[in-house]
């Protein structure tokens, strides 16, 4: 048997990667596994693998010198991505092997345009899928994406909240915080349901307690969703089919508050309202309900001026009627002493008293008087009343 030492074939491997890549960098695509970054000392170990479906075509070790470690500053700060696990990346590599430690490819730059590019690949499949198998819940109008969630009418106060958040996190103080230490002192009725927000089965976990809201017949008045700060990989969860298809469809309007400033996810596109932080989301509410008293007031005000108008309008038609009135009837009462005066001198003037002074007479009989000729009868005694006295007379011939 002829064996070499094996120091003699790594040296030999050692030279055919020398003559083969002579230490020139090279651009691979690959995604990463175990990532161990030693920020503090400047360097980084990690594994690239390349996958098909869940199996492994090829795993390699790669590691950042401090020369270079700035690279995963500057990939974070272009593409809002932690520099993490699976994550696929562009990236300039050297390949050198040593006797020692074995073959490890060098890493000299990350390309972020890659990265965000197979993102904004695999959201637009997400979005063109929704598109195409649910038109009834997602459509193009526009250019901009509309949704069935979007379309519902949005209660006139928000006081019944769903909230869907991981327990005890800084989105989920936050949120609650701002809701209790509102101005305006508004009272909000907030029901919980934690969940994983983050991670692998996170969307799972979040439309599962969608489907629990959706089962407890409960008319909330909207469903909040919220989350902390990350990197864009954090909100992975929220950029997949599953929850754009279960967000786009839920019958309560959704409000979103997924804590990222600089991206947009699926479910920010679909959701009824969209808002950058948790906080922002309590805000947000607040003043929907501030906008509505704010409507109330401003009712009450022109209500009370309407009234004041009115009152006003009506005292002045009143004194309108009432001097009206005076003066009709100051008229009207003067015509009848008018008329009462002249009665007066008539009936004066007819009274049998005067008349009698003129040399008039009454003939009477039994106290009534005598009207007609034909009733008087021959030989009766009859009244003659004067204007001085009254005497008595018989008729002798008639």
């Amino acid at each position: 048997m002829n064996a070499i030492r094996l120091s003699d074939l790594a040296f030999t491997i050692e030279a055919v990667l020398d003559q083969a890549f002579g230490r020139q960098p090279v651009w691979v695509v690959a995604e990463t596994l175990d990532v161990k970054n030693y920020s503090d000392r400047g360097y980084c170990f990690l594994t690239l693998v390349e996958r098909e479906g869940s199996e492994n075509l090829a795993k390699l070790e790669a590691c950042i010198w401090r020369r270079n470690h700035h690279t995963i500053r500057d990939f974070e700060e272009a593409t809002g991505t932690a520099f993490g696990r699976n994550v696929k990346l562009l990236l300039q590599v050297s390949v050198s092997f040593s006797p020692t430690y074995g073959l490890r490819l060098e890493i000299l730059k990350i390309d972020p345009s890659y990265t965000l590019g197979n993102l904004e690949r695999e959201r637009q499949t997400v979005l063109d899928t929704l598109v195409r198998d649910h038109p009834d819940l997602v459509w193009l109008e526009g250019g901009q994406y509309i949704t069935a969630n979007q379309l519902l009418p949005r209660p006139a106060v928000m006081q019944r909240i769903a909230l869907i958040t991981a327990p005890n996190s800084d989105g989920w103080r936050d949120f609650r915080h701002e809701l209790a230490q509102n101005p305006f002192g508004y009272a909000f009725v907030v029901d919980e349901f934690l969940s994983q927000v983050q991670g692998k089965g996170a969307e799972q976990a979040i439309c599962g307690q969608l489907e629990t809201i959706r089962r407890s017949n409960v008319p909330y008045d909207a469903v909040v969703l919220v989350r902390g700060g990350g990197s864009q990989l954090d909100f992975g969860s929220f950029d997949s089919f599953l929850m754009g298809h279960a967000v786009a469809g839920f019958p309560m309007p959704i409000l979103a508050g997924i804590g990222h400033e600089r991206n947009v996810s699926i479910t920010d596109l679909l959701c009824h309202q969209s808002v950058k932080t948790p906080t922002k989301a309590a805000a947000f509410l607040v003043e929907h309900n501030r906008q509505f008293e704010e409507s109330c007031l401003r009712l009450r005000d022109r209500l009370g001026e309407a009234a004041r108008n009115a009152l006003q309008t009506a005292r002045e038609q009143l004194d309108i009627s009432t001097d009206r009135l005076r003066f009709v009837s100051q008229n009207f009462l003067r015509d009848r002493h008018t008329e009462l005066t002249e009665k007066a001198v008539t009936i004066r003037h007819l009274d049998p008293v005067n008349i009698l002074r003129r040399g008039y007479a009454l003939l009477l009989r039994n106290d009534r008087i005598v009207t007609k000729a034909k009733s008087v009868h021959l030989n009766e005694n009859l009244q003659v009343q004067l204007h001085d006295g009254t005497i008595t007379t018989k008729v002798i011939e008639l």
